[in-house]
This record gives C-alpha cells, structure tokens and sequence, in this order.
C-alpha cells in the first residue's frame, strides 16, 4: 500500500502474455465512438440544415446501430477466448468464443453493406446522368446480393462446422469464405469510388470543385486498402503449426474492427462537404453572406432589388437538395434580368453557376 494510505487498484482489463483480449475490447470501443460520434455531427448537420433525413441516412444509422450490435458481440468473444490459446480454454468458454465470434462476422457484412448502400444512394439522389444511375442501380443489386450470399454462408459455416475440432478440415472452408468475403468487398468498394468520378466527368463543373467531390467520395478507396492487410492477417489462423484459431484471431479482429469504421466515417465525409463550406462561408447559424448570394447568383454587383430577389432564392436552395427544373431556371434568369434594370447577365455563366451548386448543395 502507497505511504499516503490510498490503495493502487489493478488494471480494469490487464494484458498478460497469455491474453491479449484486452486489446480488442480496447480498441473496438474507441473505433465504435468515432464512428457514432462522426454519424451524430452528420445527421445533426443534415437536419439542420435540410430539415429532414433522406434513405441514405437512414442506412447510415442502420449501419452504425448494427456495428454497435458487432462491437458487443466481439467484446463478448474477447473476454470468452480471443487471444487466449485453445487449451486454456474450457469447452463452454471456446463455444462461448465462437458463437460470438461468428455472430460478429455474420452483423460485420450488414455493417459494410448499410454503409455500401448509404454511398450509393446519396449518388442516386444527385439525380446523375442515366447512364450513372442504372450503374449505381446495378451496383445496388450486386450489393444486396453480396450481403444475403455471405450472410447465409456464414450461418450455414457455422451450423456445419465441428465445434470441438481443430482439424484442418474445419479451417478449409472458412479461409476460402473469408478471404472471398474480403475480396468482393474491395471490389465493391472500387466501384463506389469509380461512379462518381464518371460523374463528375460528365458534368459542367470546374476543376477545383470536381477534384473536391471526387476526393470526398475517394476517401473510401481507404477501406479497400485496409482490407489487405485483414487477408494477409487470416493466415497464421488457418496455417500455424499447430492451429490454433482463438491465439491468432487477434489481428483479423483489429484489421475488421477498424475497416468497418473506416467505412462508415467514408461514408459520412461527402454528407459532411456542405457542412464544410457552409462553415467556411460563416453560414452554420443560416446566415447568407451577400459573397455567397452573388456567387451562386452569378451576379457581379448588386442593388436593392437583386439582393432581396437572390437573397431568397440562395434561401430557398438552402433548405432544398437537388437539381432546379428547366422553369425555375428560366424564371431565375428573368427576375435577375428585370430586377438589375436592363442588365443582361450572359445565361452560359449563371447555367453554369447554377448547375456547380446545385450539385454540392445535393451532397
């Protein structure tokens, strides 16, 4: 006991050489809350700013209810044998282990896939080019399909798997669905990241704003990169001599952990670009800076009447995500014709204006 009376209490999750568990409850919990915490600002932003939450939200929620659903069942699995080697363990702790183990993979493809399908239906609600919507359609379906193929396979690897064997026999077919797991997932990944680029390709915009949607969309291309090292990681599971899943397990677990926040802070990173510039523009309270009217506007100057008829428009399009149809573009271009009193704004620019913001106020 210290000299000064209080007692040194031991470690709440202490690390020994025989049980790194620890780590993973450790680690886990930090990764769950930036991932909850980067959710909240998004849908708080969101419905400040457009007074409602779309389906891509909505996923978005899903997917992070459910990895906190994944998280508890991975912190269950680490107290009961991850890291621990398989004869320390008693019978009922490594059935313990494995039924939360497998419970996690099986919520982990749902996590990925409400974060997958957020992505794409935040690109849907761009309302894109035909040609990018079916491929953002199509890419829907293959991410359904993915999700209830891996899903069923993992449950059906785990009713066939022989619980009390740590043959090779057991190994085999689950280093194939894993590592198949994985590699459909970085593909899918990929093609998230390639439809908006295409997009942006496709549309009238300038090349600094361009880059700027493309970065916030690429970010996600982070996930698939982070999915390496998880197949690398799964190979001391089915290869060591002698096997031993519960001891090697370690690693997996962290790289799988960290990509499924990885994919749902990406998946908040584009929603977060009108917070951003709303941030930098001084407009987080709803204030509209006369710079910003003109910008969008396409204005150079202004006087009391263009101010107030720009004024609620830039409002109007603030509360509202989307394309503006043919008419009220058209009725744009006539009340800054008639309220600047004979001053015709060339159409090409405010089109062009029009259509930069429109899209970035859409993301």
């Amino acid at each position: 006991m210290p000299a000064n009376g209080t007692e040194v209490l031991p470690p709440l999750l202490p690390v020994t050489p025989e049980d790194h568990g620890p780590w993973v409850i450790t680690v886990s919990t930090i990764l769950l809350i930036v991932a909850a915490l980067t959710t909240i600002v998004t849908l708080v932003s969101r419905v400040r700013i457009l007074r409602s939450l779309t389906w891509s939200d909505t996923f978005l929620i899903a997917a992070t209810l459910l990895f906190v659903s994944q998280t508890t069942c991975v912190n269950l699995a680490s107290s009961s044998g991850i890291s621990k080697h398989r004869d320390t363990l008693s019978d009922v702790a490594f059935q313990s282990y494995d039924k939360f183990l497998y419970a996690s993979h099986i919520l982990s493809v749902l996590v990925l896939a409400c974060s997958k399908v957020a992505v794409a239906l935040l690109l849907i609600s761009i309302k894109p080019f035909n040609t990018v919507l079916l491929a953002c359609k199509m890419l829907l379906g293959l991410i359904g399909a993915w999700t209830i193929t891996f899903t069923i396979a993992l449950a059906i690897q785990y009713a066939r798997s022989p619980l009390w064997s740590l043959s090779s026999s057991r190994y085999m077919g689950q280093e194939a669905l894993y590592t198949g797991l994985a590699v459909t997932h970085i593909l899918l990944d990929i093609g998230l990241v390639v439809l908006p680029m295409i997009l942006m390709w496709k549309v009238q915009m300038s090349q600094w704003k361009c880059f700027q949607i493309c970065a916030l969309f690429g970010l996600r291309f982070l996930v698939a990169v982070l999915t390496i090292p998880y197949i690398v990681s799964l190979r001391p599971v089915f290869h060591s001599v002698p096997l031993d899943e519960p001891w090697h397990i370690l690693m997996p677990t962290l790289w799988f952990q960290l990509l499924q926040s990885a994919s749902i802070i990406c998946t908040c990173i584009p929603s977060l670009k009108r917070v951003f510039a709303e941030l930098q523009m001084g407009m987080m309270a709803g204030t509209v800076s006369e710079f910003f009217e003109l910008s969008v506007s396409g204005a150079q100057g202004t006087t009391d009447g263009s101010t107030s008829i720009s004024g609620k428009q830039s409002a109007n399009a603030t509360g509202h995500s989307g394309f503006h149809s043919a008419s009220d573009k058209k009725w744009h271009l006539k009340g800054l014709r008639s309220s600047n009193h004979g001053r015709v704004i060339e159409p090409s620019e405010s089109m062009r204006n029009l259509r930069e913001g429109a899209i970035v106020r859409s993301i």
